[in-house]
């Protein structure tokens, strides 16, 4: 059944369209209460209508910083108009260089300001920061202006994401080593801000037979051009919608798009009746060969029912499988938290909640989180994916034999548990630029390394498919016995020990990994 309906699902959904979709919401800066996603939400609005939702609608609400949702502040109004930094013929422009503005920065007009550093009288000037503090306080104390730091370019290789407090007094720039390194005695600088702006929720709603609903959510905000996070998400749910338009199932489908955790706890604070059941999608269109890292299947915590995990896990499974002439990897997780599925967890709402994701991107939240990082086939897997998910929960997963599904699910988590032995080894970095290139890296590894490699890739080429799913799993989060367990996980097939230690002996002994 689960493969008749990923099978009728690939084939329904319009990749073209969830596309299209992903690149008008891309084009909008959606900060969390802005013009820039009052307009995002004008058009997610209009989209779902025409997906065939009903009920939709646009709530507004009111972004002056307070707690207004238990202990959730509303965000702050903040619309950036014009924000620029110019001296000696070198010029920023936040409204061609994405991410060039410190999110919150206060508006400044100023012609010929001095720039200084940490340790000079900062005062009425513009301070040069070798890396982004953990706090501005000391600044605006000493009465600085503003700031300009190429730290977290120099840390990504992009232009990066640099938040300021709501109420601050100071302009922020990021800026690229080399116009950091450009950067004299003096500067004319001007940010202007624009009108107050309301945070935006947009919900649909494809009615079920009785009053019960599951949620599906994916957050809205995110400096522009933020594609996989989260206009991904956005556009994804956006198909689920066209591809169940018509469908009638004995729980309603309710699409949630707002800013995270903030609208999430505005349409949960008001909400007159919880849902059985919630799906979160947040970065759910990376290009794995760029991005370097699987989809991921985030479980909800342990203490919840584990039906929509299991059957989530099966769906994605399956979908994977009749993708795989396409290049890519899934995995599931436990619970972590960091999106709007992680307010269904705390007991006080208690609903599972389970997230689609790619949460290692090396792009995020950097303006090379960009249309080009998202692959089709990605996008076409998680729309397909989270449409059969929906499907099978609202209709309360008849016609699946849920009892052997949840067999199954358990059993393959405890030979897992079994599996996995303490191991207080090294976890691996990268320390490659681009996607993995296999090739490359053997050939700069000694000719022993080689060798060894080779008698593995001649003993069973899919020896060269496992190199290549231990080697996107890199990130300086796992050692060499859990990137095995990951690896083991994704391809649904166990890893011989022996054989992962020598094919991660390869990166490290060429030079494309470090054990720290």
């Amino acid at each position: 059944m689960v493969a008749e309906l990923v099978a009728e699902l690939l084939d329904v959904v319009h990749t073209d369209r969830v596309l299209d979709a992903l690149a008008e919401v891309a084009a909008f800066d959606r900060y969390q209460a802005s013009a820039g996603i009052e307009q995002a939400a004008d058009v997610v609005a209009a989209r779902a209508e025409a997906a065939g939702l009903s009920e939709v609608g646009i709530q507004r609400f009111r972004a002056d910083g307070k707690a207004q949702w238990w202990t959730f502040e509303a965000p702050t109004s903040w619309t950036p108009t014009v924000a620029r930094i110019a001296a000696d013929g070198f010029e920023v422009d936040h409204a061609r260089q994405p991410f060039a503005l410190a999110t919150h920065s206060a508006a400044l007009t100023g012609k010929s300001l001095p720039v200084h550093r940490l340790g000079e009288d900062v005062r009425g000037s513009i301070v040069a920061l070798d890396s982004v503090p953990s706090t501005f306080r000391e600044l605006e104390q000493a009465g600085a202006l503003g700031f300009v730091t190429d730290g977290p370019a120099r840390r990504s290789g992009h232009r990066g994401r640099i938040e300021l407090p709501a109420d601050t007094s100071l302009a922020g720039f990021s800026l690229l080593p080399e116009e950091f390194a450009a950067l004299r005695d003096r500067a004319d600088v001007e940010v202007r801000l624009g009108p107050e702006a309301s945070m935006p929720v947009v919900s649909g709603l494809l009615p079920g037979e009785g009053d019960g609903e599951i949620w599906l959510m994916a957050h809205l905000c995110h400096p522009r051009p933020g594609a996989n996070d989260n206009a991904s998400g956005v556009a994804a749910l956006l198909g689920v919608a066209e591809a169940l338009a018509g469908t009638r199932n004995e729980l309603g489908i309710r699409f949630i798009w707002g800013p995270e955790f903030t609208g999430t706890a505005a349409v949960l604070h008001q909400a007159g009746k919880l849902p059985e059941a919630v799906l979160n999608l947040d970065m759910v269109g990376q290009d794995q060969l760029q991005c370097g890292a699987p989809f991921v299947v985030e479980r909800p915590p342990d203490y919840l029912p584990p039906q929509l995990a299991a059957v989530a896990e099966l769906v994605v499974a399956e979908t994977f499988a009749q993708t795989a002439e396409h290049p890519g990897t899934w995995e599931a997780v436990e619970f972590a938290g960091f999106s709007d599925h992680a307010l269904f967890a705390d007991p006080v709402i208690g609903r599972p909640a389970v997230q689609f994701c790619h949460p290692a991107d090396r792009f995020n939240h950097t303006a090379a989180d960009s249309l080009d990082k998202v692959a089709p086939v990605e996008m076409l897997r998680s729309t397909a994916a989270a449409a059969v998910v929906a499907r099978l929960a609202a209709g309360r997963y008849a016609g699946l034999d849920l009892a052997k599904v949840l067999e199954r699910w358990h059993h393959g988590k405890n030979v897992a548990a079994r599996r996995h032995r303490p191991d207080d080894g090294p976890k691996l970095v990268r320390k490659w630029d681009g996607p993995l290139n296999v090739r490359a890296m053997l050939a700069a590894a000694p000719p022993s390394t080689q060798d060894a490699v080779g008698a593995l890739v001649a003993e069973d080429k899919a020896n060269l498919s496992l190199i290549f799913n231990l080697g996107i799993r890199i990130t300086g989060r796992r050692t060499g016995t859990e990137l095995a367990e990951a690896a083991a996980s994704a391809r649904s097939r166990p890893v011989d020990p022996g054989t992962a230690a020598v094919l991660l002996s390869a990166f490290a002994d060429s030079g494309w990994a470090e054990a720290v």
